[in-house]
């Protein structure tokens, strides 16, 4: 198994791009909508055989319990997408611990089953956050997959690397963090193969930068949020450009992936670092 899949679970009201306009105490205010695109998803996943991991927001898995015994019976992993969608940058050491551990305290009460992943909310572990690394592991977590090796105003770690490597060891073992994918234009890095960029790249873009990797044996990456495959969800009190930009090719993502889904063998996180000899 080479290739990972790969989903954030959480609210299309919660992205990062409106919390300037959606505050948290509100959210419950909103229209809960991801039950039904995510429904969609697992049967899509089902289709073609594909498992991966599902990093749940322990927010809304406080109120979505039967959700995520459901992604689970349909044997895909569960991870950690925090609590409250903060980003790292955004926390103290203290705020951390406290957001990871709560999160993963309540996915395993919903699954009976630990959880050892985790994935930070807007890819936000970055150089200076590296500090997360040993908290991560001494709250019982054994991997992260929330690097991104590129720049972007957001996030992003460009030195960072594209493969796995160890940021921590304890006596339990180490915690590794698997980066998300990148394409090269060149010497370029170029962030792809999930969320806006598989919406908005030409499909023969994204084939060409998946190509070049396995031709180069390198695994990919892939990843998802469930509200990409929900063209119906509400528009947000937000400025036009940003709702333009979350709302592009929703319309594509459910081709797109049946695309992917067709060409690669896609597992979960954790089965891609067992069949590897990383020792999670």
């Amino acid at each position: 198994m080479r290739h990972i899949f790969t989903v954030d679970v959480e609210e299309y009201f919660q992205v990062e791009a409106f919390s300037e306009y959606v505050e948290r105490k509100d959210w419950d205010r909103y229209p809960g909508r991801v039950e039904e695109p995510t429904a969609r998803l697992l049967d899509l996943l089902d289709i073609h055989n594909v498992r991966g991991t599902f990093f749940v927001l322990g927010w809304l898995a406080e109120r979505n319990p039967a959700l995520v015994r459901r992604i689970a019976a349909a044997g895909h992993e569960i991870g950690s997408h925090g609590y409250g969608h903060r980003m790292v940058t955004k926390m103290t050491p203290e705020e951390f611990r406290k957001d990871v551990r709560t999160s993963k305290a309540i996915l395993e009460d919903i699954t009976g089953a630990a959880i050892r992943g985790y994935r930070a909310p807007t890819f936000s572990i970055v150089s200076r956050t590296r500090w997360v690394y040993p908290i991560l592991l001494d709250e019982g977590y054994r991997y992260s997959s929330s690097v991104f090796p590129v720049w972007h105003d957001r996030y992003g770690w460009p030195e960072f690397g594209e493969e796995p490597k160890k940021m921590a060891e304890g006596a339990a073992g180490g915690l590794w963090e698997v980066p998300l994918s990148v394409g090269f234009i060149g010497p370029m890095k170029v962030p792809f193969g999930g969320g806006g960029y598989l919406r908005s790249y030409p499909l023969f873009l994204t084939k060409r930068f998946l190509e070049n990797l396995v031709r180069n044996g390198k695994h990919v990456l892939v990843y998802i949020h469930p509200w990409e495959l929900d063209s119906q969800q509400p528009d947000l009190p937000a400025p036009f450009l940003r709702r333009l930009r979350h709302r592009v090719g929703i319309s594509k993502m459910e081709g797109r992936l049946t695309e992917l889904f067709r060409t690669l063998t896609f597992g979960s996180v954790a089965q891609f670092l067992d069949a590897n000899g990383y020792g999670v």
